[in-house]
């Protein structure tokens, strides 16, 4: 018995891209072009592109849009004269990868972190250069996810940092969604098994949480569990509990069985590792009550599992 992973998911506000597809939409075709004849015409595909999509009235297919955008990329080539256009482009690849359930994802990956090394005289707005870095970040670490590719984990929370320290300077963004890059940081060094920097960054993500919302808002759960989380992975199991009691508490006064549940279970596997076996089966059948009280019959059942288990490996 072991405490969940980490949550995936951040409560503070961040970055949405929107879909590609939405039936409401405009469905509009990108018909397929050989290369540009001249920059003039360069410029006005890519600034065609670049509205369509900037959209949100239309839809298209994303494989005929990379198709396009990659066309236009072979043209642009290295030239420094067509820098700027070189950079809308891998931006727009990015994009409509990321909304797109059929354009491989490495032509997103590739596309941005070809951007990125185009970084240093980016004169771009900030926003973009927010999103593509966010974007990319986000990628990453679901690239990171598949099978033979955690190594992204490191290299996610790399572009969450720098999208973070980008978002410090965008007046676009509030402080919940400067705390929220941050939290997503955290997370992906987490995943990378660098659980120090997590705990860390984490703090600071707990300080920024409580100035915005207090220090008993539902808001502060995630990062409070994630705080725990770097704790147990570092083998700091005590110091981990006052977090997830914490979260408890929280879960208790906003009466959200859902936490409160998995809590009681965090903290009886909790308990049990740290050899306080009455503790461990009291929080298990804690958990039992409430479930059973509230009617709900299909984590009651896990909830008896769990607590069988439990029973299981003390020898009873």
């Amino acid at each position: 018995m072991r405490l969940r992973a980490a949550l995936v998911y951040c409560l503070f506000a961040v970055l949405s891209l929107p879909s590609i597809a939405m039936a409401e939409r405009e469905t509009i075709t990108i018909e397929k072009q050989a290369a540009p004849a001249d920059d003039a015409q360069l410029r006005q595909r890519v600034a065609l592109m670049r509205s369509r999509v900037d959209d949100e009235n239309v839809q298209f297919s994303g494989t005929d849009a990379v198709e396009e955008l990659k066309v236009l990329r072979s043209y642009v080539g290295k030239r420094q004269d067509l820098i700027d256009e070189r950079r809308d482009i891998l931006s727009m690849i990015g994009l409509v990868t990321s909304r797109s359930s059929v354009v491989p994802f490495e032509d997103g990956i590739d596309a941005l972190a070809e951007l990125m090394t185009l970084a240093d005289s980016d004169s771009r707005p900030l926003g973009r250069q927010l999103q593509d870095r966010y974007l990319y970040a986000e990628m990453l670490g679901g690239y990171a996810k598949i099978p033979g590719n955690s190594a992204s984990h490191a290299l996610s929370a790399e572009q969450y940092g720098k999208a973070a320290l980008i978002a410090d300077r965008y007046d676009g963004y509030s402080d919940d969604q400067r705390a929220g890059v941050r939290q997503k940081q955290a997370y992906q060094l987490h995943e990378a098994k660098l659980y120090e920097q997590a705990y860390t960054l984490n703090l600071d993500v707990l300080a920024r949480g409580e100035k915005i919302f207090g220090k008993s808002h539902p808001n502060l759960t995630t990062v409070l569990t994630n705080l725990a989380q770097n704790l147990h992975a570092m083998g700091r199991k005590q110091e981990a509990e006052p977090y997830l009691e914490r979260v408890l508490a929280i879960a208790e006064a906003d009466n959200d069985l859902d936490t409160v549940q998995d809590l009681l279970f965090q903290r009886g596997v909790l308990a049990y590792e740290l050899g306080r076996k009455e503790d461990a089966k009291a929080f298990m059948l804690t958990r039992i009550e409430r479930l059973r009280a509230a009617g709900d019959e299909g984590q009651l059942a896990t909830a008896q599992e769990d607590y069988d288990e439990l029973l299981r490996r003390l020898g009873e």
